[in-house]
């Protein structure tokens, strides 16, 4: 059972690597329009469709990053099967991931899609094994016909209608919540949460995923308080072998300086060889660190004005850009002191003879020498 589940994670987590490219670029792209929009004045470059001028290629500049962006089901699907079965999948796949879009199912029938596309793929292969002078036909014209065949009639006729009814009751139900400000608080808790607690693990990316499926529909505060949360746990880690140098040793310290560079462009793995030190008073930290931080945000105002960008940097695609950092560096914060305050990060061989060195220096402290 836990080989499967190693398994399904593995084919996720490559899906989601391959997409991470798509929906970065996408977002700067759509970002960098929009703040040429604003200086010009405007807020929408939907008037400048069919006119001339700068402003219509800003318009078409934009589109370009919505086109990359509306990728992400194609690629999820795809490089889920490519996992699973290589190549042959890939096909059956992008079928899946487009009627993930057409019908939409969202990101959860790309997942759908590419896990189906792959296990069919391998099933074909080995299930239909031709020889002599046909066997070229089951690579280029059976494997295809079936597997192609079988996704789509399982995204199109099967599951397509209830995929996408959970997908729209789901943007229905975070679009009321990000209406109301204790709403947005309790989304921020839950998203920020889930960031932080596993740091590039599954429950880190379907955060991750919902976020940025819902930014695809236009409901950017999602993948606000997403970006927030992730650059807490590495900088948070960075911070605190600042604040206390002697408490780490010689390794740790030096990741604390590319923990601190990946908490400034967003990559929350940072985080990951200080919490293994003490995963049982850790990962709890980094949760509350990674909730409050979102929260604080968005109690102070943080809120969407156009696709938002990852990074500390991001806060400039965000209205009220200054309560994002501050969001950011509360949390951050928890995590610097409150990580110094329940573990010794030194070596532990170290760490012995440290403490025994000043046991001793203590006893020599306290003997007392009298010559009379």
């Amino acid at each position: 059972m836990r080989s499967k589940a190693a398994e399904f994670k593995t084919h996720l987590m490559t899906g989601i690597s391959y997409i991470l490219p798509v929906i970065i670029a996408g977002s700067l792209v759509v970002a960098v329009s929009k703040i040429i929009a604003f200086i010009a004045g405007y807020t929408d470059l939907g008037e400048f469709a069919d006119t001339g001028g700068f402003l219509h290629y800003v318009y078409l500049f934009e589109q370009v990053g919505w086109t990359a962006i509306g990728l992400l089901n194609l690629v999820l699907a795809a490089f889920i099967a490519f996992s699973i079965a290589g190549r042959p999948a890939l096909a059956a796949a992008l079928v899946g991931g487009a009627l993930a879009t057409s019908t939409n199912a969202g990101f959860i029938g790309a997942v759908v899609a590419g896990f189906f596309a792959g296990w069919v793929t391998n099933w074909v292969k080995k299930k239909i094994v031709i020889t002599g002078s046909l066997a070229t036909a089951v690579p280029l014209i059976i494997l295809p016909l079936i597997t192609v065949g079988a996704t789509g009639i399982l995204m199109a006729l099967v599951l397509g209608g209830p995929l996408g009814w959970v997908n729209t009751s789901l943007l229905e139900w975070i679009t009321a919540m990000t209406q109301n400000n204790v709403n947005n608080v309790v989304l921020a808790l839950v998203l920020g949460a889930m960031i932080a607690f596993d740091m590039g693990g599954p429950v880190n990316k379907a955060a991750w995923m919902a976020g940025n499926a819902l930014l695809m529909s236009g409901i950017y505060l999602p993948a606000i308080i997403v970006n927030i949360a992730i650059c807490i746990p590495p900088l948070g880690y960075g911070l605190a072998t600042l604040l206390k140098k002697r408490n780490y040793s010689p390794e740790l310290k030096e990741s604390g300086k590319g923990s601190l560079i990946m908490g400034i462009i967003g990559i929350t793995e940072g985080a990951i060889p200080f919490t293994l030190k003490n995963p049982l008073k850790l990962i709890p930290l980094n949760v509350v660190a990674g909730a409050s931080g979102a929260a604080i945000a968005i109690l102070l105002g943080a809120h969407e004005i156009m696709p938002p960008v990852g990074g500390v940097y991001g806060f400039f695609t965000v209205g009220s850009g200054w309560a994002y950092l501050i969001g950011i560096l509360a949390g951050s914060l928890i995590i610097g002191i409150g990580a110094n305050l329940l573990v010794d990060f030194r070596d532990e061989k170290k760490a012995v003879k440290a403490s025994k060195t000043e046991q001793k220096s203590d006893e020599l402290d306290e003997l007392e020498i009298n010559f009379d």
